[in-house]
C-alpha cells in the first residue's frame, strides 16, 4: 500500500517577471516624485520656516528686481534691521506691501522708523514707515518672472481654470489607476477558481 499523498495544486504559473520600464514611464515617475517634493515643501517646510514671498509690481527696485519677480523673505527682528537691507513693509497711507531698500534707521531700537527708497528711484521715500512689529519680513533671494505666476493665480477667473484642471488631473489619474488594477485583480480571482 502506497501510503504517499499527492496534493493537486491546480496549474502552475510560471516565475513572475517584470515589465521593463520605458522611457515615458520613468520621466513620469520622475515627475510625480518631484511634484510631491514640491508640495511637500510648500506646504510643511515653508511654514514652519517662515518663509514668505512676494510678487514684485513696480520697477522701483531696478535693476536689482524687475516687475514679475518673485522676492523670497523671512522674517528678522527689527532690532537686527541694518542700511541696505530690503525690507517689505506696507508704508504709512498705502494698502499694498512695499519692498523697499532700508536707507535709515531712526526712533528706537524696539520701535525703529525706517527711510526707504526704490534703487530706481532718484530720492527716498516721502513717507517714514514707524515698525510696531516685532519682526518684518526682509529679502533673502528672488525669483525671477516666478512673480508673474503667482500674480496670474490670484485672479478669480485662472485661479477657478486652475482649480478645475488639477481636480480633473486627480480624477483621470485615480481613474486610470483603478482601471489599470482592474484586470490584475480578475486574472489573480480566475486563477484561484
Amino acid at each position: 500500500m502506497d501510503s504517499s499523498i499527492s496534493f493537486s495544486t491546480g496549474p502552475r504559473r510560471g516565475a513572475r517577471t517584470r515589465q521593463p520600464i520605458s522611457a515615458p514611464q520613468v520621466l513620469g515617475r520622475v515627475a510625480v516624485g518631484a511634484a510631491t517634493l514640491l508640495f511637500v515643501a510648500v506646504g510643511l517646510v515653508v511654514p514652519m520656516l517662515h518663509i514668505g514671498f512676494s510678487p514684485v509690481l513696480t520697477g522701483s527696485m531696478r535693476p536689482a528686481y524687475a516687475p514679475g519677480d518673485l522676492l523670497i523673505t523671512v522674517p528678522a527682528d527689527v532690532t537686527s534691521l541694518r542700511p541696505g537691507q530690503i525690507a517689505v513693509f506696507t508704508p504709512p497711507g498705502e494698502t499694498a506691501p512695499f519692498a523697499h531698500r532700508i536707507t535709515a534707521i531712526d526712533g528706537t531700537a524696539a520701535q525703529p522708523v525706517l527711510t526707504t527708497k526704490g534703487d530706481a528711484n532718484p530720492a527716498t521715500d516721502e513717507w517714514r514707515a514707524t515698525l510696531n512689529q516685532t519682526q518684518i519680513p526682509v529679502v533673502v533671494a528672488t525669483l525671477p518672472t516666478v512673480g508673474n505666476a503667482l500674480l496670474w493665480i490670484q485672479n478669480p477667473v485662472p485661479r477657478a481654470v486652475l482649480t478645475g484642471f488639477l481636480g480633473l488631473m486627480m480624477t483621470g489619474a485615480a481613474v486610470r489607476w483603478i482601471l489599470r488594477s482592474a484586470p490584475r485583480a480578475r486574472g489573480h480571482r480566475a486563477a484561484h477558481s
